[in-house]
């Protein structure tokens, strides 16, 4: 699946801080965390909320919040699109954020709305613990384990593989070192405190109220595991497994918690309410890959999509890649022959952390405000989706 697109705008663009695991977000709603970045993207657009025709949200781990798949309704509600206007909720794994910028510019495209709020939230820091073979009854001195999601390393049901050893298997075929990959991880580090120093997160970043043990403060910057990582650590980090050698907790993501908002909108909506683009979607692609590389859907997606918008890769000014594992972004970056200048240039999910549902809206977020920064002409983001998927979003100035 795949469009090329030319009345599509992005109207405004906004996230909240992103924090670690266990940090100041972990006892917020994951609608509540929505809803400031989406107030504020409305508010940058000089939109009312009211104007809103329908509101798209990823969310992964539902069961994180006591609103489980209610999730993405209550985002709307809470940013204050009027109770009549409906929402749908968006589960494409790390995908889930473009594939709800995707959703909503068909929405668009076919006249169904004429303006979108869309984005993603997640706060994994409030994942449940899971206990096996307890509900419907045990047998005596049977012993119960719980498992934790930030710690626990799942097989996926068709590879019987964990995305750890995926991973790996990418770093092996792809031949990415040890070396390669973990100075590919300090570098996402340094290039986001060189654009946190520079401010560049400024335009993108939307402040909010956290209550946390009894305290009241105002968050505004991102909150991560670690400020003060060298290259020493990340290279003195231990192997993930005991059959690997290049995937390590410090050249993987960690789970996070927060929320990334866009507005989107139509030609009809701009020219009726005199409304300033930031910039224009102008395409889309969604792939399906081998589920056993799942971390190279990226590739087939920016291919797929340059394809059906015509575009050379090499006029491509800027690139965001999930960073789920530094393995998988170097590979995609091989593969795809692209300068590794133009990807993530202030850093990605290896220093941020990786919120599932909102780290495609914050790949989104970020290009659009890149764009008018440096007066780029045409930007991709792309992530990679569990089970062996892709999505691909290309942004143009305007």
């Amino acid at each position: 699946m795949a469009l090329a697109l030319k009345g599509i705008f992005v109207i405004g663009a906004k996230r909240t801080p992103f924090c670690k695991y266990g940090g100041s977000l972990r006892e917020l709603p994951a609608s509540h965390v929505y809803a400031a970045a989406a107030k504020e993207a409305l508010n940058s657009g000089n939109l009312d909320p009211s104007l809103v025709d329908s509101t798209i949200v990823g969310n992964v781990n539902f069961l994180s919040q006591c609103d489980g798949g209610k999730t993405s309704r209550y985002c709307g509600i809470y940013s204050g699109v009027p109770i009549e206007k409906p929402a749908l909720g968006v589960n494409k794994t790390c995908g889930s954020g473009l594939q709800a910028v995707i959703t909503s510019a068909v929405e668009l495209s076919t006249g169904a709305a004429d303006l979108c709020l869309t984005g993603g939230t997640e706060l994994m820091s409030s994942l449940p613990f899971l206990v096996r073979d307890f509900r419907f009854g045990s047998t005596l001195g049977s012993s119960y384990h719980f498992e934790d999601y930030y710690k626990k390393q799942f097989f996926d049901s068709y590879s019987r593989l964990t995305l750890e050893k995926m991973a790996e298997n990418i770093a092996q075929k792809y031949k990415i070192s040890r070396d390669e990959a973990d100075r590919y991880a300090f570098k996402s580090h340094s290039k986001w405190k060189a654009g946190r120093d520079s401010n560049i997160f400024n335009d993108e970043i939307t402040s909010l109220t956290v209550n946390l043990r009894k305290k009241e403060f105002l968050l505004s910057i991102d909150e991560l595991f670690d400020t003060k990582i060298d290259m020493d650590t990340v290279a003195n980090a231990p192997s993930l497994l005991d059959d690997g050698n290049v995937v390590t907790s410090l050249n993987s993501s960690m789970p996070a918690d927060g929320a990334a908002a866009l507005v989107l909108a139509n030609e009809a909506a701009i020219e009726r309410n005199s409304l300033t683009p930031l910039a224009r979607v102008s395409g889309w692609a969604c792939v399906g890959s081998d589920p056993l590389e799942p971390g190279l859907a990226t590739v087939d997606a920016v291919n797929r999509l340059l394809k059906v918008t015509g575009t050379d890769i090499d006029t491509v000014d800027l690139f965001e890649i999930n960073e789920t594992f530094a393995s998988q972004v170097l590979a995609t970056i091989k593969q795809l022959k692209v300068d590794e200048s133009k990807v993530n240039i202030n850093g990605g999910a290896l220093v941020l952390g990786n919120p599932v549902a909102a780290t495609g809206a914050r790949l989104a977020v970020h290009l659009v405000h890149l764009i008018n920064r440096r007066r780029a002409k045409r930007a991709i983001a792309v992530s990679s989706c569990g089970g062996g998927q892709g999505v691909a979003v290309m942004f143009e100035s305007v």
